[in-house]
């Protein structure tokens, strides 16, 4: 049965190979050089942000002028008419807006577009895959209106699918799809007076965010397509796939491994689990339920997608040896930092220390995080870990 399904697997993973026409077809579409994918950036919110901060300021070398922010100028007052209180739509549209300037995170805002002619200003919060935060918007709100009193301002909250705001009687939603259409209208009308450089950096800015933010129905179509189509070779290459995570457990595990006093567990990519060959001499392996060890108590690397932590656990098991492991505990509560406060019938976290939280600096240099994980775990285990095994071992007694 194991021997037909590897055939099966095998055939179905060969007729997609074979396949050169649909694999053309991605490979057409994807193939492309894009700066924003070789920097690992297309998620990030701040870039975004760059971008368009750069886009909307009509004196930056981009040779597309007030076009843009004309187009977010339409757009406002197209889909806003009835609810731009305190605005005349034919005012805003005849506008010169040629002494726009834009700050970036001036006060935590992500972009203050301001024009000092027309006493006008653009507030606009962007928001790629995060959330608005309790009360953001209306502290935003409140700090404009007191810097800037005697100026006319338009709130927008921008998101990819145009997420209503908490307080939508003031902050306008927009979508990326908008945005991707009127930058793809303003490099329509301007391509021939820019620089060969710089609308290919547009060109690839607005394919980065048709991809990763909006969505490209076309590839979408053709990938939906080859998925019915092979679908079985697909599960498998995606089930079998390496990322990130894997890595670090691999790095872990090797590190594991090349202790002479330590002993690998029952793991996986999520959790890595080990012991000492001391504890594990010293702690009988009454534990029900956990590892197919039978050990009470381990060591557990955390490995998620948002960072990297450890903990000594007191697993299911014998009682009178998980009440001895917690009575030690509650004896040297400066060893056992981060600890629960009572022994659990289950499972009873005894220690924890955070190593890393992901973030924006790791995505872009993944052999730096790497470098780092294995910094900070060298240094746990030849420090807090050996401080921690010399008091269990010393003052635990089982008879």
């Amino acid at each position: 049965m194991e021997r037909e399904q590897y055939d099966e697997d095998k055939q179905a993973l060969q007729d997609f190979l074979m396949d050169i026409n649909d694999l053309n077809r991605i490979e057409e579409k994807t193939s492309k050089f894009n700066a924003f994918e070789t920097l690992g950036i297309v998620n990030t919110e701040i870039r975004h942000s760059n971008v368009l901060g750069w886009l909307m300021s009509p004196n930056e070398q981009h040779g597309i002028g007030e076009t843009f922010i004309s187009k977010i100028i339409q757009e406002v007052t197209r889909n806003y008419d009835v609810e731009l209180k305190g605005h005349d739509p034919l005012k805003l549209l005849l506008r010169d807006y040629h002494d726009l300037v834009v700050r970036r995170e001036w006060r935590n805002i992500d972009l203050l577009a301001i024009s000092e002619t027309n006493k006008l200003m653009l507030v606009i919060e962007n928001k790629v895959w995060s959330k608005e935060s309790a009360h953001q918007l209306k502290k935003y709100q409140d700090i404009v209106e007191s810097e800037y009193p005697e100026y006319q301002k338009l709130f927008i909250y921008l998101t990819p699918f145009g997420d209503d705001a908490s307080n939508p009687d003031v902050w306008m939603s927009m979508n990326y799809r908008q945005i991707v259409e009127m930058i793809e209208s303003a490099l329509t009308l301007k391509q021939n007076m820019m620089e060969t450089s710089v609308k290919h950096f547009i060109e690839q800015y607005i394919d980065t965010l048709r991809r990763y933010v909006v969505g490209d129905n076309e590839i979408e179509k053709i990938c939906q397509e080859i998925y019915f189509k092979h679908k079985r070779a697909l599960d498998l290459i995606f089930e079998y796939k390496p990322d990130v995570q894997s890595d670090i457990a691999g790095t872990l595990r090797e590190m594991i491994e090349a202790d002479d006093e330590l002993v690998l567990d029952d793991s996986n990519k999520g959790f890595i689990r080990f012991t000492t060959k001391g504890l594990d001499q010293k702690i009988p392996n009454e534990g029900s339920g956990w590892t197919s060890s039978g050990r009470i108590l381990l060591f557990e690397f955390q490995n998620t997608t948002k960072g990297l932590r450890i903990k000594l656990i007191i697993g299911p098991g014998d009682e009178n040896v998980r009440n001895n492991l917690y009575d030690v505990v509650s004896f040297n509560p400066a060893y056992f930092r981060g600890r629960n406060k009572k022994l659990t019938s289950a499972y009873t976290a005894i220690y924890l220390k955070n190593f890393l939280d992901y973030n924006d600096n790791y995505e872009l240099n993944q052999e730096k995080l790497h470098e780092d994980i294995k910094i900070k775990v060298d240094r746990f285990l030849n420090s807090d870990l050996r401080e921690l095994e010399w008091v269990l071992l010393n003052e635990l007694s089982f008879k």
